[in-house]
């Protein structure tokens, strides 16, 4: 028979297993929203790889998928891949665990956040990392921007460090603005103007934001950034 204590502790780890399973579910949810669109972007993303690349993987749902399909395709390709995408790491290990056989995997340093399952207020244990592949929850001609100030020192961080930013962000995405601006315009024309590379992965729009997504984009190349658009 459980005494006071016990019970009070067996309630906290009932508890406790069911906000971890709260926060799981909340990111599965958001995972399925416009699911199509971003496995599409993972495909085309995987094929920018190469064997024995070091990459930086961001949060979100989109770049989950992308490390899923990298988990798929390029189990031998001998990567390093940095990340603060938890969600993504839990995904590795529950489907794909001999993925770490021949790829190095390391988790950044940081500030554990529920609502995106990912590492913030992250510190990269190098200067420089070849190739950054983030999502953006807005990208408009204002730049990159979010809801929420810590993305905002994370992207900074992360653009200092490299000379490739890949950006992947479904149509839903293109013209919208946040609170946050994580990378302004300015900003990043300075970057282009110091030879790092700029590239938006996205997809096609429905008929009804047609002329406003194609007007960003617009502007967008403008700023001097690649898109595609699947």
């Amino acid at each position: 028979m459980l005494n006071n204590i016990q019970g009070k502790m067996l309630e906290k780890m009932k508890g406790e297993k069911m906000k971890e399973k709260l926060i799981l579910s909340s990111f599965e949810y958001r995972k399925n929203i416009c699911k199509e669109e971003k496995l599409k972007i993972a495909t085309f993303v995987v094929k920018l790889l190469s064997p024995g690349e070091t990459i930086f993987l961001g949060a979100g749902t989109t770049v989950s998928y992308i490390g899923e399909e990298i988990a798929k395709l390029c189990a031998h390709y001998s990567l390093k891949i940095w990340t603060n995408n938890i969600g993504l790491i839990n995904t590795w290990l529950e489907k794909y665990e001999k993925f770490f056989t021949f790829n190095f995997i390391g988790i950044v340093a940081g500030e554990f956040s529920s609502k995106n399952m990912s590492i913030i207020n992250l510190s990269l244990p190098m200067s420089e990392i070849p190739k950054v592949i983030i999502s953006s929850p807005a990208i408009s001609s204002k730049g990159l921007s979010a809801d929420n100030i810590s993305t905002q020192h994370q992207v900074d961080s992360l653009i200092k460090r490299t000379h490739e930013i890949i950006i992947v962000a479904d149509s839903s995405k293109i013209g919208k603005t946040e609170t946050y601006i994580t990378r302004s315009a300015r900003m990043i024309k300075i970057d282009i103007k110091k030879k790092k590379k700029y590239l938006l992965i996205t997809t096609k729009p429905s008929q009804q934001f047609h002329e406003i997504f194609e007007n960003e984009i617009s502007k967008l190349q403008q700023m001097g950034i690649e898109t595609k658009i699947l």
